[in-house]
């Protein structure tokens, strides 16, 4: 267990009113309850923006790029995004397109991300998500964004909490993962950067839930069956990757347009898994002890000079350090590392 996160409490009433059909769409419409006035405010803050002049003219788009990486831009976090956005373009320079999917925020809409870099593609929600765990309308859009603007080898899903810590991302991610042309899904699978094993009951749980009341994620879970998918086997979401075979393979199968129900529990990583195995795709680990993607659910799973030292690619969750550290701790120590980096280095990458 981690050192300084005490013994998870009794579950309580919410995990398991969440295992019914009623309990989930009371949780979903909680979660929606402000979605109205978010889309009020979200439309007349966009609209005095473009008429006040505050969003940076479009940057000349690059059709070819190495890396596509997402961020889900929510409410709250606006310095963590545009840190970890910093931490992707001086790791991989112009090798990396950083697309944000903007989920009606304010204090991290387009206008404040593309004041700071201009070079960003910021993709509004059609409409807002309610947030977590309901975050596949955001990665879909993200992969559909992709493909139909940019052509690149490898897609990469990030939290607002996650940081490159090591140059070169879009190289050594390629070289973990075995290039663009394998069909794969990549991150921490099975076993962490700290050699302990995933959870993967609660994501179990909840195909065996979801399943029994959506026909087409039901579909997917016996399609992913069939190529010898374990229930609940997850490339955990912090932080994972795709390749562009994979992004197509899903494509082809026609698993990016799945349409999630309002009231799922289901998470983006979990579905992506499940889309990938149904496609066909591998699930591989680059985020076990000898991996690149140091990712754990709620603190970093490595000490963060270790992280610093330059071995590992990517770290997840910032919002704790291994030894206690706050997360602007954390986000300063590491800012100081990529000051060391070899800038030619990562031009050259």
């Amino acid at each position: 267990m981690h050192p300084t996160i005490p013994a998870a409490l009794s579950p309580g009433w919410k995990p398991f009113v969440k295992r019914f059909l009623p309990g989930r769409m009371l949780a979903a419409a909680l979660r929606h309850r402000r979605a109205p006035l978010s889309v009020l405010r979200g439309r007349r803050t966009a609209r005095d923006d473009r008429r006040m002049g505050r969003i940076a003219p479009p940057a000349p788009r690059r059709r070819s790029v190495r890396s596509v990486v997402c961020f889900v831009s929510g409410p709250g976090r606006p310095a963590e995004l545009l840190d970890s956005i910093e931490s992707v373009l001086v790791s991989d320079g112009e090798s990396s397109q950083v697309v944000v999917i903007d989920d009606f925020s304010i204090d991290s809409r387009e206008a404040l991300v593309r004041e700071r870099y201009p070079e960003v593609a910021v993709v509004p929600l059609p409409v807002p998500s309610g947030g977590p765990p309901r975050m596949w309308p955001h990665v879909a859009l993200a992969l559909h964004h992709a493909r139909e603007c940019y052509d690149f080898e490898l897609f990469v899903r990030l939290d607002t909490d996650a940081l490159v810590v090591g140059p070169g991302l879009s190289q050594r991610a390629l070289e973990a993962v075995g290039g663009a042309d394998r069909a794969a899904i990549a991150g921490s699978v099975v076993v962490r950067a700290d050699g302990e094993p995933e959870d993967h009951g609660y994501h179990a749980r909840v195909v065996r839930g979801e399943q029994r009341y959506d026909r087409a994620l039901a579909r997917a879970v016996d399609a992913a069956f069939a190529r010898r998918w374990t229930p609940g086997r997850v490339v955990q979401g912090g932080a994972l990757c795709v390749t562009r075979a994979g992004v197509d393979a899903m494509a082809s199968g026609g698993w990016l347009g799945y349409r999630q129900p309002w009231h799922s529990n289901a998470t983006d990583d979990l579905l992506l898994s499940i889309f990938a195995s149904a496609a066909g795709a591998e699930l591989v680990s680059i985020g076990g002890p000898g991996g690149i993607f140091a990712v754990a659910n709620k603190h970093l799973p490595v000490a963060t000079e270790e992280l610093a030292e330059g071995r590992w690619l990517v770290a997840h969750s910032t919002r704790l350090g291994f030894e206690g550290e706050d997360e602007a701790t954390l986000r300063e120590r590491f800012r100081a590392s990529r000051a060391t980096w070899d800038q030619a280095a990562v031009r050259a990458r």
